[in-house]
């Protein structure tokens, strides 16, 4: 009896709703769900990464100031530089004014007699002169930012290189292979860089300085190398911390177990792992060593006149701080804005490689 009730029920229900009344179409359907399915769709880790990136507006922005600063130094001062017709390193007597002979002021145009070909040529300082030569100080800003961020870089690059190796020997191996890294490690970390600087820049630093290798400035290889040699040590202990936690994984237990070299296996399973905390690390370094150049150039013991950094341009503001104060404004700010930019570039980058940070 239940069922003929049900069965009426279904019948009835059946006469009442015509066929396909309110119901979408086949094709319809199969739009939505591909719609459906291309929005949930697995991302890498690396495409999550770009997405949490892109939303860190003030990491953004560092970013572009980096660009920026970059283009500025290589590209713009070649142009600049063979637009206003003078060097950097050209000194000038009519860039000091005459009653004080204080560098003279931003905007100031006069003429010049060359003293090669002997004829009148008209010369324009946009920032006015950075010292008692009477030098270009827009010029020397331009390729001081050169010297500045060729230390910066080149230093982080050999930093980052040893410290990758020795910390990933030392964290995979162990034993006392582990044992005589961390001495080193601790052995540099007590070392007086700031001595042997003094002491490398008296005995033998003009013949450093003459390094170029083509294409630095005077100066830049003598502080790429000692801060390379004398820097590795953090990189190193993080990279051996990480390496310590992932060498027990179940993935490199099977990389052992089909006969994978230990070479491979740091190489291939365990350096992967270690790119985003390198990354972050880099930018952070790479503004810590333009604070350190800045300051071992203002002391006069790192970049050495007449090669411009902004350290030592920093080094003759000091003398005449009342009457142009645009000296030390300056090389100061760019200093200022290059270490911020990284340092918001260092920090987006953390949170968006970091996966716990997606809900930032």
């Amino acid at each position: 009896m239940r069922r003929r009730y049900a069965s009426a029920n279904v019948m009835a229900t059946q006469e009442r709703i015509p066929a396909g009344a309110g119901l979408p179409p086949v094709a319809e359907i199969a739009a939505v769900a591909e719609d459906a399915t291309e929005q949930i769709r697995a991302r890498g880790y690396w495409e999550l990464a770009w997405l949490r990136f892109k939303r860190d507006k003030v990491a953004i922005a560092g970013g572009f100031t980096i660009v920026f600063l970059f283009l500025l130094s290589f590209v713009g001062a070649p142009i600049a530089r063979l637009l206003l017709g003078h060097g950097p390193d050209i000194p000038f007597i009519n860039g000091l004014d005459s009653k004080t002979f204080n560098p003279v002021g931003p905007w100031t145009h006069f003429t010049n007699v060359n003293a090669f070909t002997h004829k009148t040529e008209h010369v324009f300082f946009l920032l006015g002169a950075s010292d008692g030569l009477g030098r270009d100080e827009f010029l020397r800003l331009l390729y001081g930012g050169q010297a500045s961020l060729e230390v910066a870089i080149g230093a982080t690059l050999v930093t980052m290189l040893i410290g990758v190796v020795m910390g990933s020997i030392a964290g995979y191996y162990g034993g006392w292979i582990d044992m005589i890294v961390s001495r080193m490690t601790e052995l540099v970390m007590a070392f007086p860089i700031l001595l042997f600087v003094i002491a490398l820049a008296a005995v033998a630093g003009q013949s450093l300085n003459n390094i170029t290798l083509g294409f630095l400035g005077k100066g830049v290889f003598t502080l790429v190398v000692v801060f390379g040699v004398f820097g590795w040590y953090y990189p190193a202990r993080i990279v051996r911390a990480q390496v310590l936690s992932l060498r027990e994984k179940e993935f490199v237990e099977a990389a052992r177990m089909i006969g994978s070299s230990d070479a491979r296996i740091i190489r291939s399973h365990l350096l992967p792992h270690l790119v985003p905390p390198i990354i972050v690390l880099a930018t952070i370094t790479v503004a810590q060593y333009i604070l350190a150049e800045a300051g071992l150039s203002f002391l006069g013991i790192g970049i050495q006149e007449p090669t411009p950094s902004w350290g030592n341009m920093l080094s003759y503001a000091p003398q005449y701080y009342t009457q142009q104060p645009w000296l030390m404004l300056w090389p100061g700010l760019l200093v200022l804005l290059t270490t911020l930019a990284f340092n918001l570039l260092g920090d987006g980058l953390r949170d968006a490689l970091d996966p716990r940070g997606a809900a930032h």
